[in-house]
């Protein structure tokens, strides 16, 4: 009985992967073209393709961005399916689309909005907790990278992804978030995380102050003293304000990144292994040698 019960929440699940795919494509399609308008670009001489560590991101891509994700919803919901009792396939479907929790009677959208401001409120949160003592070695894997695009996005350690977004995941469904609104915002997720690691010089205007943008964002990955400990809210900015972490200095454009210890290892397995070796010792978040002159380039 119970394994007729999970093969059916598990088939809903791939109903929902499956018809999200082409949206996932279109998105990798997307932010290609990006690179195309150079006069767009924040490093126009820095395209993705050329990455040094392009291939370290694209293990990324495919075990964070697309395994892992849905991977975690799956064994987060496993686990409630069990723990919750739910009994016949009619209680499987209303948990899936309802959830279970003080916010299951919510409509779809009110759990979808709720969704975005809480999740990016602990994310702001643990975020700035992986930024010091022994966090940072997991979190040091994100800010390796020496060049900063889309790619990026997903260059994170798998405590890193552990101990963040799958507890924010479990709290969402405990909170009685539904099932179906954790999967639908997957690829949202996806594009988010690609948008503001992106290689262009987009700081939204007035909204700066409201949303996350690809300057607002690459600043985070800059020198401590420099921004790379500012901006560490992953969608809206106004955490960031309201905390008083936002740095976005007009005029200029963030250029070097990067941690400062030269013997970081850029390939994907090492940097698997490399915050359990007992000689590591990784440098303050997001260091790097500071550059002797401003960044040149002004912001959209």
């Amino acid at each position: 009985m119970i394994y007729e019960q999970l093969h059916m929440l598990f088939t809903r699940m791939w109903e929902i992967y499956a018809a999200q795919v082409p949206a996932i494509i279109i998105l990798a399609i997307l932010f290609t073209s990006f690179t195309v308008f150079r006069s767009q670009a924040s490093s126009p001489e820095k395209v993705w393709w050329r990455n040094p560590g392009l291939v370290t991101d694209a293990c990324n891509i495919i075990v964070n961005a697309v395994l892992a994700r849905y991977a975690k919803v799956a064994y987060i919901l496993a686990i409630f399916f069990l723990v919750s009792g739910a009994a016949s396939n009619t209680a499987i479907e209303d948990y899936f689309n309802n959830g279970r929790g003080p916010l299951h009677g919510l409509s779809f959208w009110w759990q979808v909005a709720i969704y975005l401001l809480l999740t990016d409120f602990l994310s702001y949160w643990f975020h700035r907790v992986f930024h010091g003592g022994n966090f940072w070695k997991y979190h040091a894997i994100h800010h390796s990278a020496k060049e900063v695009d889309w790619t990026t996005a997903y260059r994170l350690h798998p405590v890193n992804m552990l101990l963040q977004p799958s507890l924010i995941g479990v709290a969402m469904l405990m909170l009685g978030i539904s099932p179906e609104v954790v999967l639908f915002l997957v690829p949202w997720d996806i594009f988010s995380a690609a948008l503001v690691h992106a290689n262009v010089k987009w700081s939204f205007g007035p909204l700066k102050y409201i949303i996350a943008s690809p300057v607002f964002h690459r600043w985070h990955h800059c020198l401590p003293d420099d921004g790379g400990n500012t901006n560490f809210a992953p969608t809206f900015a106004f955490w960031d304000v309201l905390f008083g972490t936002f740095y976005m200095p007009e005029g200029r454009l963030p250029q070097l990144f990067g941690v400062e210890d030269k013997q970081f290892p850029e390939n994907y397995l090492q940097q698997l292994i490399y915050p359990f070796k007992p000689a590591a010792e990784p440098a303050p978040a997001g260091a790097m040698l500071k550059p002797q002159t401003p960044a040149a380039g002004h912001a959209n």
